[in-house]
């Protein structure tokens, strides 16, 4: 009775401890809360926005950079995020068909994290359309940013 017992507190303080999650955890920049985002001139201007959209709806900082502007990216940005996207068109319809995400963290160690999503190889369908690059988009940023969960503060 006494082992049984001892082995149901030990599984229970087992499984607490690994459900404790601070806020202080996030494994991005050690919490940085800015970030600039590099405009990309050769992608339509909705993957800009929609992309900015979905990072401060994560809470984050958004600073709009040129691509050019080095010196800005280098001297205040310890967070840049770059991004392509393709889209696959013809006269009846326009959908996303590739996008990739690259964040660059400067610090310490320049870390670089990487999503893409790609449906270039796939014929497209009836049901694609250019409402659907949001969906895909906010995925890619939620596997960037997993962490902040709006209803959960």
């Amino acid at each position: 009775m006494r082992l049984s017992l001892l082995a149901l507190l030990t599984a229970t303080l087992i499984v607490t401890g690994c459900s404790t999650v601070h806020e202080s955890e996030n494994w991005h920049g050690a919490g940085q809360r800015n970030l600039c985002l590099v405009d990309n001139p050769s992608v339509r201007p909705q993957v800009f926005l929609t992309l900015r959209r979905a990072l401060m709806d994560k809470g984050l900082q958004v600073t709009r950079v040129r691509a050019d502007d080095t010196k800005t990216i280098l001297s205040s940005c310890p967070q840049t995020l770059r991004y392509e996207a393709v889209y696959g068109s013809s006269w009846s319809y326009s959908a996303l068909r590739y996008a990739k995400l690259e964040l660059t963290e400067v610090g310490r160690h320049n870390n670089v994290y990487t999503v893409q999503w790609d449906e270039r190889t796939d014929k497209p369908t009836l049901l694609d359309s250019v409402e659907d690059a949001s969906v895909e988009l906010r995925e890619l940023v939620d596997r960037l940013f997993p962490s902040d969960i709006p209803w959960v503060k």
